[in-house]
């Protein structure tokens, strides 16, 4: 007969406790059924927080609740948080408040006032709780890193249009002139209240991934574009060219300092354009460029934004009436007009890593070719653009390859002397003084090697490197 199991003393129970993050978690005893006098536990020493100065390090504990609760609401903004019925009852609010202002404030003001009240006192209590459980540094990387990803998909509509200063003029010119047609409309057609509903609601919902399929297919109507147009003044089909040189000068005339001056102008800087090749398998017919309407484009750089085709791909050289609103010349500044790009690789090249992605044989040493068949470099994905994989299967329908070329800014004095050219760190660089010159481009290095010139276009990191 087997003895019965020992029934546990309580004392080796302790409960349960709550870690910073909001999860519960188990402590237990050594075991011991004397209960052993506390002790001061000390905490472990962490490289990073011996590392991080202690006034800095209390500043960013001090900020966390802080930025756990601006993480929540840039979730709720963009649409990444867990539950989507907080986002349905924003908008539902929202609605409430603007169609039925006037009585809200009339039976309900006095209340409204008590309730925001109410609201900060229970954010306050709040951020008290969050510190005092005594979160570590990491807890607090981790949200300040997770709060400036939101915070750059929210900002992603601003950032991705690279408006220069003639086009801020111009969309301000525009908007002025169709003065008179927003008067008659919001005077015989549709209330001021209506436009301000709608508008709160295209701009709550503006990154739901429904309103982004919508948009895109929208966007590929001509009739969209032409309005758009017509609205705003600006081209954006042509946007990805013109904004791309007007960025880059923009960065050369800021970083001028590591730019030598010959006879009033600067050196040419060379750029590497990136383009990637999307094609889609159908039954029957095999590999094309005919991809879903609601998908991204046949051809479009490194971040899927809608690009030329190899063929169709023109360098976007300043024109006169750019080149007489921004930056105009002054002393020994290079003038945009003054600037012009120029290809340096005669066609393009087609990077047989895929940026790293795939490895080479060993015998193989060249990493581009410009005559590449017609399933060589490429990465090759599912039904949805995921599961990438060098090898192709019939779970794949979907692959991209990377083409690469490289092009020089230069100035007019600089168009007969190639010699002299400020040639880029590469990506992997880590020396100290490179990294505080990256700036929101970045060159591509001299060397035919593209393994160290990675993926560069509109929006890639500048490393520029003094002669």
């Amino acid at each position: 007969m087997s003895e019965p199991e020992p029934v546990p003393n309580p004392t080796e129970f302790l409960p349960l406790a709550t870690s910073s993050d909001g999860d519960l978690r188990a402590n237990f005893s050594d075991g011991n059924p004397i209960t052993a006098p506390e002790e001061k536990v000390q905490p472990q020493t962490l490289p990073l927080l011996s590392l991080t100065p202690p006034s800095v390090a209390k500043a960013l504990i001090r900020a966390y609740p802080y930025l756990l609760i601006v993480n929540k609401t840039l979730s709720v903004a963009t649409w990444t948080n867990d539950d989507y019925w907080v986002n349905a009852v924003i908008m539902c609010l929202y609605t409430f408040v603007v169609l039925y202002f006037e009585t809200l404030m009339t039976w309900l003001g006095h209340l409204i006032l008590v309730a925001v009240v109410v609201m900060y006192s229970v954010l306050n209590n709040k951020i008290m709780e969050e510190t005092n459980l005594r979160p570590t540094l990491d807890d607090v990387i981790q949200a300040l890193s997770t709060t400036c990803i939101k915070a750059d998909i929210l900002l992603t509509p601003v950032t991705t249009m690279a408006l220069t200063a003639y086009d801020i003029k111009r969309l301000l010119f525009t908007t002025v002139f169709l003065t008179p047609v927003y008067l008659i409309v919001t005077f015989l057609l549709i209330p001021p209240r209506t436009i301000l509903l709608f508008l709160g609601l295209f701009l709550l919902l503006y990154h739901l991934s429904f309103m982004r399929v919508t948009r895109r297919m929208l966007w590929k109507l001509k009739v969209a574009r032409i309005l758009c147009f017509y609205l705003t003044g600006l081209d954006f089909s042509q946007a990805r060219n013109s904004s791309l040189f007007a960025a880059a000068f923009a960065k050369v005339q800021k970083a001028g300092t590591g730019l030598p001056r010959l006879g009033g102008f600067s050196s040419p800087v060379r750029f590497t354009y990136v383009i990637y090749e999307n094609q889609r398998r159908w039954l029957g017919i095999g590999w094309t460029l005919n991809l879903l309407t609601y998908e991204r484009a046949p051809w479009t750089d490194e971040f899927l934004n809608e690009s030329s085709s190899l063929d169709h791909f023109e360098l976007p050289n300043a024109d006169n009436s750019l080149s007489s609103v921004l930056h105009p010349a002054a002393g020994d500044e290079p003038s945009l007009g003054s600037a012009r790009w120029r290809w340096v690789d005669k066609t393009w090249r087609l990077d047989l890593t895929n940026d790293g992605a795939i490895t080479l044989a060993p015998g193989k040493r060249s990493k581009t070719t410009v005559q590449p068949t017609s399933d060589e470099g490429f990465i090759f994905t599912d039904n949805v653009w995921k599961k990438p994989s060098t090898e192709d299967s019939y779970s794949k329908y979907t692959r991209r390859r990377r083409w690469i070329r490289t092009a020089e800014l230069v100035f007019n004095s600089t168009v007969g002397n190639a010699s002299t050219v400020n040639e880029a760190t590469s990506i992997g660089e880590t020396s100290p003084s490179a990294a505080r010159r990256r700036k929101s481009l970045r060159f591509a290095d001299d060397d035919e090697d593209v393994a160290s010139a990675s993926g560069i276009s509109k929006a890639l990191e500048v490393a520029l490197e003094e002669d």
